[in-house]
């Protein structure tokens, strides 16, 4: 009689495809390019948030350069950062994600990996945020530190685990470029509809206050005991202020200080911005003091030196006179 013997076949379930080491590396970089991605983003954001807050955009060739010159090391770091945290959170957060399920005896669905990324996310807080908060920082950082890590793990881990039940390598590498254009296209989506929301006027881009002559009346302080004082008559009185120099203005020695009495004018200035017009002797006379911060609280700058150093010497609204 003949006897036949058939092999049995080990399947797998599609959910745990054990991957190679091209697999891995496909993961890996899906990872990378995941994190890059949402630091991208999140520097997207910043920026037109910040739009809204006081700053300053040099002009000019030079300034261009410079511009480029940092868009350029953004992205190299942003990659360099990318590969560094999926290699020490993202990949090992996936491992551990089939490990424990194997453990545990249950299938690793997408509900048990986020859970995973949650448990990896609140270790992560409490070895940043308790001793942050021992030296003074404040127990506020715990719950940051565990809602940032969670959110920025979360969409790296999840594209990361997708790479490793995808079959072929082909495919998984195509993942990464998936993810990729993916994160560029939702950057330039947000970047381009926030410069649409300011140009509209939806947002409001900061502008400077619009101080008026008697709103310049007052005392103004740099906080370090330098005082000035415009009276309504025209009449200004220094006391104490900093008076920074070319030499002082690059690492020179302690800038001097001078005292005494002018007068003052509300001006305009060669770009056609209104400005502080000072006439006190030896009180920086040939700087337009440009105005600041908010209608609230308002203040009163110089550049020192180079404004692309975004240095200034500051005043700030202190005691009315009359």
């Amino acid at each position: 009689m003949a006897r036949w013997t058939v092999e049995r076949q080990e399947t797998t379930p599609a959910g745990q495809v054990r991957v190679g080491g091209a697999g891995w590396t496909a993961a890996w970089l899906t990872g990378a390019v995941a994190l890059s991605a949402e630091g991208a983003l999140a520097l997207v954001v910043h920026f037109l948030a910040g739009l809204r807050n006081e700053h300053y955009f040099a002009a000019g060739l030079p300034a261009y350069v410079g511009y480029l010159f940092v868009a350029v090391v953004t992205v190299v770091m942003l990659g360099l950062a990318g590969l560094i945290g999926s290699a020490v959170a993202v990949l090992p957060v996936v491992q551990l994600s089939r490990w424990s399920a194997r453990r545990a005896g249950r299938p690793e669905t997408m509900r048990w990996c986020l859970g995973v990324c949650g448990a990896f996310a609140a270790a992560a807080a409490v070895c940043t945020g308790v001793p942050t908060a021992l030296l003074g920082g404040g127990w506020t950082v715990l719950p940051l530190v565990l809602l940032a890590v969670f959110l920025g793990l979360v969409p790296a881990v999840l594209c990361t685990r997708a790479v490793t039940v995808l079959r072929g390598t082909g495919a998984r590498f195509g993942m990464a470029v998936v993810v990729s254009a993916c994160g560029l296209t939702l950057s330039a989506v947000v970047f381009a509809g926030g410069l649409a929301a300011y140009g509209t006027g939806l947002v409001q881009v900061y502008e400077p206050p619009r101080l008026t002559a008697a709103k310049l009346v007052g005392t103004w302080t740099d906080d370090q005991g330098g005082t000035l004082t415009l009276r309504a008559d025209g009449t200004a009185v220094a006391n104490g202020l900093d008076v920074h120099t070319t030499e002082t203005a690059y690492g020179g020695d302690a800038p001097e200080q001078c005292s005494g009495s002018g007068s003052w004018a509300r001006g305009t200035s060669p770009s056609g911005t209104p400005q502080l017009d000072l006439s006190i002797s030896g009180c920086a006379e040939g700087s337009g003091w440009q105005f600041g911060g908010t209608e609230e609280q308002p203040t009163l700058y110089y550049w020192i030196g180079d404004p692309d150093s975004l240095d200034q010497y500051t005043l700030h609204r202190g005691s009315p006179v009359s």
